[in-house]
C-alpha cells in the first residue's frame, strides 16, 4: 500500500510549500530518517501522510483522498457488524449491568476507549461472513497463521485490513480505523455511534453478546493470554 514518492512530493509542495522535511517530521512526531527511508523506497505510508496532515491542521481523510490510490475513500459511519469490537469486554459488561440494574443508560465515556489489545482480533471475528476470513488473509496477504495471530494482538496491518473490508463488504475507511491510522471521528463516525448501536440491540442480543465476549476473555485467561477461538452463543 502507501502513496507513490512522486505523488507525495507534489502533495507536499501544495500543502506545505517551502517547508523542509526536518520541520515537517518534527511537527508530525516522525524522525526525518524514517520519512527519507520511505521516500527512497518509493512508497510513503498512509500513516505518515495522516500525521503530517494533523500537524498542518488539515483534514486527514480529505487529503488522503487526493492521492490516486485512495480516491475511493469516503467518510462513513461504521458497519453495525464491527462496532462491538471497539468496546472492551469489561466496559461492555459494566455498562450493560448498570443499564439493567440501575437504569443508567450507557454513554460513550462509560464504554471506555475505542481500542484495546483485543480490538483487531474481535473485529476479525465479528465481520467474518463465512468463517473464511483468516484463510483469505493468509492466502492473499500473504501471511502465515502464526504471523496473523501475532498481528491481531495490536493494530491490524493496513494491507490486511484492506483485504478484510473487501472480503466482508465493509466501508473502505474502516480499514484505516482498525489499523489505528485514522481515529473514528476522522473516518466519519458520530460521537455516539457505540451507544446508539448498543441501545439498538434487543435484550437477547445483548445477553448473547456478553456471553460471547466473556467466554473469550475466560479462555484467554485460561491460556495465559493466548487468543481464544470464537464462541457460538447458546441457541
Amino acid at each position: 500500500m502507501g502513496v507513490a514518492e512522486g505523488d507525495f512530493r507534489r502533495w507536499l509542495a501544495t500543502v506545505a510549500p517551502n517547508t523542509g522535511l526536518t520541520t515537517l517530521s518534527k511537527a508530525a512526531g516522525y524522525s526525518r530518517m524514517l520519512i527519507r527511508q520511505q521516500l527512497a523506497g518509493d512508497r510513503v505510508q498512509e500513516e505518515t501522510v495522516i500525521k503530517i496532515c494533523r500537524a498542518l491542521d488539515l483534514d486527514p481523510l480529505e487529503q488522503l483522498r487526493s492521492f490516486p490510490r485512495h480516491r475511493s475513500l469516503e467518510s462513513s459511519p461504521p458497519d453495525k457488524r464491527e462496532i462491538g469490537a471497539f468496546i472492551r469486554w469489561e466496559y461492555l459488561l459494566r455498562s450493560c449491568a448498570a443499564w439493567g440494574l440501575e437504569g443508567e443508560a450507557p454513554t460513550e465515556s462509560s464504554l471506555g476507549p475505542h481500542f484495546c489489545p483485543e480490538t483487531s482480533r474481535q473485529w476479525i471475528n465479528d465481520i467474518d461472513p463465512d468463517h473464511g476470513l483468516r484463510k483469505h488473509l493468509q492466502a492473499h496477504g500473504p501471511i502465515s497463521s502464526p504471523g496473523l495471530s501475532k498481528n491481531l494482538n495490536g493494530p491490524l496491518r493496513y494491507d490486511l485490513a484492506v483485504l478484510a473490508v473487501q472480503y466482508a463488504a465493509l466501508p473502505p475507511v474502516s480499514a484505516l480505523v482498525v489499523s489505528r491510522i485514522l481515529t473514528p471521528a476522522e473516518a466519519g463516525w458520530e460521537p455516539d455511534e457505540r451507544v446508539r448501536w448498543l441501545q439498538g440491540l434487543a435484550t437477547i442480543e445483548r445477553l448473547q453478546l456478553l456471553e460471547n465476549r466473556t467466554h473469550m476473555a475466560i479462555v484467554r485467561e485460561q491460556h495465559g493470554g493466548r487468543p481464544a477461538a470464537p464462541h457460538q452463543p447458546f441457541s
